[in-house]
């Protein structure tokens, strides 16, 4: 689907939705947690509508009721003739817990996932789950979905896993805790990534720990980070509720990155973002590989500052939805921003301009952070933009674009021109 992206800046209020990677944990938790909870204001998107429907197949109780969900366990799988058939399409988060599930319960199963998900690796995630006696067979790559999990109790103790291939693993493991035999006890080898994601995932393990049986889903970073790099990128003041003020969300580094840049970030009952002043956006050096998911916005917000940007530890940026860090360069060549990547993808270096193309056609991948960073830079476009896969955004934020022009002002020249029109 091609989309008309407006040129202008961002002004106003903006409610962001629940946060994916919470809403994917509490998920799984309440479905093990062994009495009903109901979770209010979570992320209704495709990935989080893949896996609540994975787990209604595998035996929990999952009902949508507008910003309340109810769920309740336990997970049981029918005894049957045939292996229960996941296909979690390109769902990345939904793959990796669901295989720690699977392994963990009685039956038989089959994960798979899209032409991307099955390029994606799991295999650091398989050999962890077979320490702990899991029978996972690979059914055409080693490693890689489709793959046929043999079901069973696990008998916990000791695992040593691989730390620097995706936090995801980890958080996968620690979910099925309860699931195990023994205690598990957890060496995670070389420089772990991302560590905020297993923070967030033991912290959600703490809530469903407790009786309440109500979990109030906190604000997505990920999705303020467009918002944020839009009123960055436009001068323009955008006001963002719904998140926490101190939150442990990787990307809630995207704020401190945001004012280094030059931008007036504040928190007033909200965040509260407003453009540089006269003397423009200054170019960064900074590291993305502990927040990958920011990268991209990271990369739309820079693309005019005043000078040359450089974003290392880019490597992980290749395996995700799309090869983000092509991708990437294409978002910033489209719009007139020169970038050179590093010979291993170690990094990614931005030449920052200050005239960007009339107007831009950019290609979202089917990607759905590279649909919202074109959004970003189609801003500064003085006839804005079009976008090619703009409906990748339903994985997850699918009301991104009726909140994105809700609060975009247009030039007076654009606004003359639709009066004409």
């Amino acid at each position: 689907m091609n989309r008309k992206l407006p040129a202008g800046r961002l002004e106003g209020t903006v409610r962001i939705p629940g946060s994916k990677s919470y809403t994917n944990r509490a998920l799984v938790a309440a479905a093990l947690a062994g009495r009903p909870w109901v979770l209010q204001d979570p992320l209704d998107s495709d990935d989080t509508r893949t896996l609540a429907g994975a787990l209604d197949r595998m035996g929990a109780s999952v009902v949508f009721s507008g910003r309340r969900w109810e769920i309740a366990g336990p997970l049981a799988v029918p005894p049957s003739r045939d292996p229960l058939v996941l296909d979690i399409g390109p769902a990345g988060t939904p793959a990796r817990f669901l295989l720690a599930l699977c392994s963990a319960l009685p039956g038989e199963f089959v994960l798979d996932g899209s032409k991307r998900m099955r390029e994606r690796p799991m295999g650091d995630l398989v050999f962890a789950l077979r320490q702990l006696g899991a029978e996972i067979e690979s059914a055409e790559k080693e490693g890689f979905l489709p793959l046929k999990i043999h079901g069973r109790k696990l008998r916990g103790g000791h695992v040593a896993i691989d730390g620097s291939v995706s936090s995801q693993f980890i958080s996968a493991l620690l979910l099925i805790q309860c699931l195990l035999e023994s205690p598990l006890t957890l060496e995670v080898r070389g420089q772990a990534v991302s560590g905020a994601y297993v923070d967030m995932t033991r912290e959600t393990l703490e809530e469903f720990s407790r009786e309440s049986g109500h979990y109030e889903v906190p604000g997505d970073d990920s999705g303020a980070c467009f918002f944020i790099a839009g009123a960055a990128i436009s001068s323009g003041s955008i006001r963002l509720e719904g998140l926490r003020k101190e939150s442990i969300q990787p990307d809630a580094v995207f704020r401190s990155w945001a004012r280094e840049a030059g931008a007036v970030v504040s928190w007033e009952d909200g965040l509260v973002v407003g453009g540089p002043p006269s003397s423009g956006l200054r170019p960064l050096r900074v590291s993305v590989d502990g927040a990958p998911d920011a990268a991209l916005p990271l990369a739309a917000l820079l693309a005019f500052a005043d000078g040359t940007s450089r974003l290392e530890g880019a490597r992980r940026l290749r395996e995700k939805e799309s090869d983000r860090l092509a991708a990437a360069r294409d978002l910033l060549s489209r719009a007139a921003t020169a970038s050179e990547e590093g010979a291993d993808g170690g990094f990614l270096v931005i030449e920052g301009r200050s005239e960007p193309r009339a107007r831009a056609s950019f290609d979202a991948h089917d990607d759905h952070r590279v649909a919202m960073s074109a959004a970003v830079l189609a801003l500064r476009c003085s006839e804005g933009g079009e976008l090619s896969g703009a409906e990748s955004v339903s994985k997850s934020f699918p009301e991104f674009w009726k909140l994105w022009e809700s609060v975009v002002v247009p030039h007076p020249a654009a606004r003359r021109e639709d009066l004409q029109a």
